[in-house]
């Protein structure tokens, strides 16, 4: 199929953009080694992963007519995504915490109860009623997949004459 012509190629930018990150990281190790730095790629790592979790559940269909279940390929996505970022990021969420995956399935449960509630034939302020403590519940998953102790990850082995240097 002609779309896939370009997949391949796409893939090696997506892995370009990677590296060229991972090496201005890597040059620059006081920004990733703060506590600051922990908290920002493990938000950034569970502000992705919830995302494509939530999105493509609702998109299930589509997964699934490729012949894929769409639970196991997201979860196939994160782990890989996970190692990927671990190799850089200080901290990433632990993907292999028996608890994670389950609040992942149970925030697309809670999403789809939002989503059936706006797709109502009542008036606004009704679904506002409904929607919230939905919407509460899935801020405190959210805040406890943040909580969750994090895999302490991470590389700076650069040596430090190898280090990119400014020149003037």
């Amino acid at each position: 199929y002609p779309l896939f012509e370009y997949f391949e190629n796409w893939c090696q930018d997506e892995n370009r953009h990677g590296d060229f990150f991972t090496a201005i990281l890597k040059s620059r190790p006081e920004m990733i080694n703060d506590w600051q730095a922990k908290l920002w790629s493990r938000f950034f790592c569970l502000s992705v992963y919830i995302t494509m979790y939530l999105n493509d559940h609702q998109r299930s269909a589509f997964y699934e007519s490729l012949g894929l279940n769409t639970t196991q390929f997201n979860q196939h996505v994160i782990i890989e995504t996970n190692k990927s970022t671990a190799r850089i990021f200080p901290e990433v969420p632990d993907h292999e915490n028996p608890e994670f995956f389950k609040k992942l399935d149970y925030l697309v449960e809670l999403n789809t109860k939002v989503i059936n509630i706006g797709r109502m034939q009542v008036p606004g302020f009704v679904k506002a009623v409904l929607r919230a403590p939905l919407i509460e519940r899935m801020v405190a998953e959210v805040f406890q997949l943040f909580i969750m102790t994090p895999i302490r990850a991470g590389s700076v082995d650069m040596e430090a004459e190898l280090r990119a240097q400014t020149v003037y």
